[in-house]
C-alpha cells in the first residue's frame, strides 16, 4: 500500500508541476533566459539521465549529430524540459527491443532536431491533438497512466516560445518523429 500511495503522490506531483509549467508558459510568465548553448552537451546530459531508464525498458538510444551544428541562444532549462519531455514519450511507446533515434542536423532554416522512435505510432487522426493539453492517444490504460498529457503541449509550447516549428510525423505500429 504505501508504494502505491507513493506512485500515486508522485503522480499528482508531476500532474500539478505540467499543469503549472503550461500555465506559466501560455500566459508568458515563465521568463526565458536565453544563452549560447550547446546542444549537443544538453543531450549527452538527457541521455545520461534517461539512458537507464531506457536500458531497463531494452531500447537502444542513438545519435547522429552532423560535425556543422552550431550553438543554440535558447533558455538551457528549457531545452532540458524538451529534450526530457520527448525521449521520455518515445522510451515510453517503444516496444522493448526498439531502438531511439536522435539526429541533430543543420538546414537553411535554422537547426533540425529529431527523435524518432519506432514504437506505437500514433492514429493519423490524433497527430493534431496530440499537442493539446491533457490529451493522451494510447489506448493501453497502463501507458495512460503513466503521464499526465501534458508533456508535448508544454515542447509545442517552449519551441513556439523560441520561434521554432514542431512537426510529428507518425505511423500506427511503426513509430513516431
Amino acid at each position: 500500500y504505501v508504494t502505491d500511495i507513493h506512485q500515486s503522490g508522485n503522480h499528482m506531483l508531476a500532474l500539478v508541476n505540467d499543469v503549472l509549467d503550461l500555465a506559466a508558459i501560455e500566459a508568458g510568465k515563465r521568463e526565458l533566459f536565453k544563452e549560447i548553448i550547446d546542444v549537443r552537451g544538453i543531450l549527452d546530459d538527457c541521455l545520461r539521465s534517461l539512458g537507464p531508464v531506457a536500458s531497463q525498458a531494452g531500447i537502444t538510444l542513438t545519435q547522429k549529430i552532423a560535425d556543422d551544428v552550431p550553438a543554440l541562444f535558447a533558455d538551457k532549462r528549457s531545452v532540458v524540459q524538451i529534450f526530457y519531455n520527448i525521449l521520455s514519450n518515445a522510451i515510453k511507446f517503444s516496444h522493448s527491443g526498439g531502438s531511439i533515434l536522435i539526429s541533430i542536423s543543420v538546414s537553411e532554416r535554422g537547426v533540425i532536431i529529431e527523435i524518432s522512435d519506432f514504437g506505437v505510432g500514433i492514429e493519423a487522426d490524433m497527430l493534431d491533438a496530440v499537442t493539446q493539453p491533457f490529451t493522451q492517444t494510447h489506448l493501453d490504460p497502463d501507458k495512460a497512466q503513466e503521464g499526465t498529457g501534458l508533456g508535448l503541449s508544454i515542447v509545442k509550447s517552449l519551441v513556439t516560445a523560441h520561434g521554432g516549428d514542431l512537426s510529428i510525423t507518425s505511423q500506427i505500429g511503426e513509430g513516431t518523429t
